[in-house]
């Protein structure tokens, strides 16, 4: 019985899936679209509205070595490192949308002010406990962007590990404000 009902359901997750009037996009950058093959039913899996290369979904693993958190462990996070002053809970996007809602307790440093050709990053580095490249009094940092289609966060990430920054004292949040709110956890206004 449950065999003759997934490509029932398959084909009804088809339909649903795609709204009508929507926009084809990209899924990443060297995705177009997706399909397999489900009990000999062909199925493809589109994406519609946004669109990759500005809204490109992001890998779970942002930076080899960084982890990747949920909303449970950002809670701890600023439970444990944000309370205590040892960690930073950073919005990577820009100040706009830092300044329409953000995660309590985030501050914001747009992820073009962590890129090598920043003049200012090493005194940005050194804000972040970073003292002549000795990075053994770095906070532990969090980051996240606008969800799982932001590359902010994660060209962020990637330019603190290239400049050295030790991929355990950093995490990555991948699901975003998008996640945050739909699970209907609080806003703070970003200032």
């Amino acid at each position: 019985m449950i065999k003759g009902l997934i490509p029932a359901l398959c084909c009804m997750a088809t339909v649903l899936a795609h709204p009508a009037g929507a926009q084809s996009g990209r899924i990443s950058e060297t995705r177009d679209s997706f399909q397999f093959s489900l009990n000999g039913v062909p199925v493809t899996i589109e994406r519609k509205g946004r669109s990759c290369p500005s809204d490109c979904i992001q890998p779970m693993q942002a930076v080899r070595g960084v982890a990747t958190i949920g909303e449970l462990e950002l809670l701890d996070f600023l439970e444990i490192f944000v309370a205590s002053g040892k960690g930073l809970l950073i919005d990577a996007r820009l100040p706009q949308g830092f300044a329409s809602g953000t995660v309590p307790g985030a501050v914001n440093v747009p992820e073009a002010t962590l890129r090598p050709d920043n003049p200012y990053r090493d005194d940005l580095l050194s804000a972040l406990g970073v003292r002549g490249g000795d990075f053994s009094g770095a906070f532990d940092l969090v980051l996240f962007g606008g969800g799982a289609d932001d590359a902010q966060a994660v060209s962020a990430l990637r330019s603190l590990s290239d400049s050295g920054y030790p991929a355990d004292k950093l995490k990555y949040y991948r699901g975003g404000v998008q996640a945050w709110t739909a699970l209907g956890l609080s806003l703070a206004s970003g200032q």
